[in-house]
């Protein structure tokens, strides 16, 4: 599709047409979804524009960088079309690009990990005189984002949809693959475990 592949943010979003969500007629969905895999950018983008904001809150909470997670949410958009064959009408669309976002945020993040410690590695510490407010914030959602990814991946992935996406737990088990009640134990385990984890980290910054 002429196009798609560097469709960014800010082009999806000046697209003004009427659009369908999750609830609207499955009809306009299908035709959407015909109309962008013949090559129709704006049907691509009309389809995709009220989950802009969902997209963006589960990268940023992945990503915890304004410019990475609007890098994600970009990627995901071009994936997202890449694999919009694979879509099965009837199913969840909001779910089905919330779980692209996710994946494609972490691979982003891990990738800017490593670029740091190679810095890090080959550069002389620069310490920037930031305030100690924002210095405990910072340690504070290093630490988060510490215990998120040591969750098991799916785990993370349920617990991400839930939190930031807004899923409820039939689109989180659609997503991840599994039953309802496994997304419901999912969820409940991550957040378990995120309580125990970041006790004192949050009591710290209370």
């Amino acid at each position: 599709m002429t196009g798609v592949s560097t469709l960014s943010l800010s082009r999806a979003l000046a697209f003004g047409k009427p659009s369908c969500d999750n609830h609207g007629p499955v009809t306009v969905e299908h035709e959407l979804i015909r109309r962008a895999l013949e090559g129709d950018g704006t049907a691509y983008a009309e389809l995709v524009k009220p989950h802009l904001s969902m997209l963006y809150r589960v990268a940023a909470r992945k990503c915890g960088s304004t410019s990475l997670a609007e890098d994600a949410v970009q990627e995901a958009l071009t994936l997202a079309y890449k694999q919009l064959s694979r879509y099965q009408p009837g199913t969840n669309f909001k779910a089905f690009l919330a779980s692209i976002a996710v994946k494609r945020a972490h691979t982003l993040i891990r990738g800017e990990r490593r670029r740091r410690a190679r810095e890090d590695a080959s550069d002389s510490p620069q310490l920037a005189p930031n305030p100690a407010q924002l210095l405990a914030a910072e340690r504070t959602r290093a630490r988060i984002q510490e215990v998120l990814d040591a969750l098991p991946e799916k785990r993370r992935h349920a617990a991400l949809l839930r939190l930031d996406a807004g899923l409820s737990y039939a689109e989180i088990a659609e997503a991840v693959g599994t039953t309802e009640g496994s997304a419901r134990v999912l969820v409940h385990m991550a957040l378990k475990q995120l309580k125990a984890e970041l006790k004192d980290t949050l009591e710290g910054a209370a």
